[in-house]
């Protein structure tokens, strides 16, 4: 089947169902943006910035990785490559450990090291990168932090015309799924959410879980109402 001969949904299904994938995607580009500002602003004007300029971003990550109720586990701002004089790959990213403590990410920063995370050509960095845009990345296994589903929402951080990095949010799809499920559930019929390869997000269905691969979804063919604004995000049915 298609994504033309799929059950074109109602406007009374679809709205409740992207208020509240635009209001998690809000809230976590929300902080990102806020990082962005913070890093943009302390690297403006320095020729030769340094990992220590990047200070301003621990204070604003800090309290909302501590508030259990905030669905972000973790953020930060990542360099890109050869910007910072004291480290050609940086991560200055905090997220909460095990017990729910916000820390620190620890990364191999040095290319030859064993365990080097190169994240240049990964999409949540790619894509900012080279539209100038937001993006979201997910759901995907993030086997660096908490090795769950996850969404990472990032932007990018120019400095004068120099793209410099991106600022990022992740949201454990878990907690995604606990924001979604009650418009999910007051809908007619089967519906989910599926990111541009047709993976699904969260649904209403027990035989659509998160991760599946959706058939016959054709992202760009797609009525534009059934699409999450500029996200590559979108509203399908799944009967």
């Amino acid at each position: 089947m298609n994504s033309k001969n799929r059950l074109r949904l109602s406007p009374t299904d679809i709205a409740p169902v992207h208020a509240a994938v635009t209001e998690l995607a809000d809230h976590a580009f929300g902080l990102a943006d806020r990082i962005a500002e913070s890093v943009a602003r302390a690297l403006a004007g320095r020729t030769t910035p340094r990992r220590a300029d990047l200070a301003p971003v621990e204070p604003l990550v800090l309290p909302v990785l501590g508030d259990g109720r905030q669905p972000v586990q973790g953020a930060g701002f990542v360099a890109a490559p050869e910007i910072l004089q004291d480290a050609e790959w940086w991560l200055e990213w905090f997220a909460r450990d095990p017990d729910g403590r916000p820390q620190r990410l620890v990364t191999h920063s040095e290319p030859q090291a064993i365990g080097f995370y190169d994240y240049e050509h990964l999409p949540w960095f790619v894509v900012p990168r080279d539209t100038g845009h937001r993006h979201v990345t997910g759901p995907y296994v993030d086997y660096l932090c908490t090795e769950e589903y996850t969404l990472t929402f990032t932007v990018p951080v120019v400095v004068g015309d120099r793209f410099c990095g991106v600022g990022g949010a992740d949201i454990a799809v878990k907690n995604a799924e606990q924001a979604l499920l009650p418009a999910l559930r007051a809908a007619g019929p089967r519906i989910g959410v599926v990111n541009d390869f047709g993976r699904i997000l969260s649904s209403n269905s027990g035989r659509h879980l998160c991760g599946d691969l959706l058939e016959g979804v054709s992202f760009d063919t797609l009525p534009p109402e059934q699409r999450v604004g500029d996200l590559p995000l979108a509203v399908v049915a799944l009967d």
